[in-house]
């Protein structure tokens, strides 16, 4: 005769953990629609930040919001929250990170972590840089993106381990400094905005590793780029910047790595493309999230208004022209002065004013201008002394290291992988070319269009290895 025991209870694995969360006692809105500092959202959960504490509901649910039960450094100090992928990025008080993993799982599984930093992500800690006026969390993996196409085309693996970052706009909306986990517990890499690093952005949302900014007047640009995208994780990657066109795409990240049948990820990363006006009222309240697997599943959102209605226009990365949507929420944005022409150029930032030049042995001189440690390529121009010049392209990669740097050019050398490219048409006329271009081609750069080199800079000295002379400030 069987025994009588309780009787099972259906439990729901989706959401497990969840009822252990209050109800939450504010009100928040049924819909959240924007990746934002205080209000974000991954495929499963939205999460939204109010007065120092942290609420979460499904994505999919109108409303039924909860009290996310937090470690005790972190209630009650919680100044910011963003979501992408399975994890979840909290700023407090101080600027300091905390990270949230799991987050495409049920609330049991939820973890947290003040560690950022090398080695592995179990350094001491993190901040947001100084002067952030907006920022963004970022996630790449391979299993909710699988593959990301490079500028040759060519699909390539996430790498076995997920790609993630602290996106901040500072300077006054100038430069872009990302903050990632496995790197130095510093605020040294940087990606450009638009115009070569002189585009003033307003506003900046990231997710899986496509970054959306817009300045003041309304003109949008996206990019592709992460620390493995630029050219510097070699440890795990192969790049090129020969032609990689036409080559087979490597089955896994493996073959990719150490098979050279396979194409290599093209280089340089992929720029900013820069994306259609809206044609209607708009806000600095900008989004984007992914939608599917690839780096072209993004969909792009800015807060705004159309016929008197309040909502937003959206598209998808690649489409042509936005839509707009209605919600009737009310605007939490700032107004943009949306106007009907390209205005990207009226506010640009002044050039860089690292300017270097030298002369070597040999009787001709190098010049760089207006370097900037996150903008590639960079002009280089061969001076021969007797009026006639060779303009070549360095590229520079802010490479991977493992002790702090600091941010911009300073008397501390910064170390970068670099490869000086010779211009395809002048390299296919060389035998047309006066003798000091010729010989300089052939027996400095080895007759070669791409030619590596590394280059250390401090704001005294500019030093590329294959070039005998030190560049100094000119």
């Amino acid at each position: 005769m069987g025994t009588v025991g309780t009787p099972e209870v259906a439990v729901d694995e989706s959401t497990a953990g969840l009822e252990a969360f209050p109800p939450a006692a504010i009100d928040l809105p049924g819909q959240i629609y924007f990746r934002t500092t205080t209000e974000s959202f991954n495929r499963r959960w939205t999460f939204a930040s109010r007065d120092g504490h942290v609420y979460v509901k499904e994505s999919a649910a109108q409303g039924g919001w909860r009290t996310v039960a937090l470690p005790d450094c972190l209630e009650g100090r919680v100044a910011g929250v963003s979501a992408d992928d399975d994890e979840v990025m909290m700023i407090d008080r101080d600027g300091r990170f905390f990270t949230m993993d799991h987050a495409l799982s049920a609330p049991r599984d939820w973890n947290w972590s003040n560690r950022y930093g090398t080695p592995l992500w179990t350094g001491p800690g993190n901040t947001l840089p100084p002067g952030t006026s907006t920022w963004s969390w970022s996630v790449v993996s391979p299993n909710e993106d699988h593959v990301w196409s490079d500028t040759a085309g060519n699909a390539h693996p996430v790498g076995g381990a997920k790609v993630s970052h602290v996106f901040a706009l500072t300077h006054d909306g100038q430069r872009i400094q990302y903050v990632d986990p496995w790197l130095p517990v510093d605020h040294s890499y940087e990606m450009a905005t638009p115009h070569g690093g002189r585009f003033r952005g307003a506003a900046l949302s990231t997710s899986a590793s496509t970054s959306l900014i817009v300045n003041r007047f309304g003109d949008f640009y996206t990019r592709l780029y992460d620390f493995d995208i630029s050219g510097a994780d070699k440890v795990f990657f192969r790049y090129s910047y020969d032609d990689q066109r036409g080559l087979p795409e490597a089955p896994d990240m493996l073959s990719e790595r150490i098979d050279s049948r396979y194409a290599a990820i093209q280089l340089p990363a992929p720029d900013w493309v820069r994306q259609p006006k809206v044609s209607g009222e708009i806000t600095d309240r900008i989004s984007i999230h992914r939608t599917g697997p690839g780096s072209t599943a993004r969909k792009l959102r800015v807060e705004g208004r159309d016929g008197g209605r309040n909502g937003y226009w959206t598209k998808q990365l690649t489409a042509e022209s936005w839509t707009f949507v209605s919600t009737d929420q009310p605007l939490a944005g700032t107004m943009l002065e949306n106007t009907a022409t390209d205005r990207s150029l009226d506010t640009l930032a002044a050039p860089s004013p690292y300017n270097y030049h030298g002369v070597s042995t040999r009787g001709w001189s190098a010049g760089v201008r207006a370097f900037d440690v996150a903008v590639t390529p960079t002009p280089l121009r061969i001076d021969f002394g007797d009026g006639r010049q060779l303009d070549l392209i360095l590229h520079t990669v802010d490479g991977l290291r493992q002790t702090p740097q600091r941010p911009g050019i300073t008397s501390q050398p910064r170390h970068f992988d670099g490869t000086v490219e010779v211009p395809p048409q002048l390299l296919a006329d060389l035998d047309t070319q006066p003798t000091v271009v010729r010989d300089f081609i052939r027996d400095i750069l080895g007759g070669r269009r791409f030619t590596e080199t590394s280059v250390d800079v401090t704001d005294t000295q500019f030093r590329i290895a294959r070039l005998d002379p030190t560049l100094n400030p000119s």
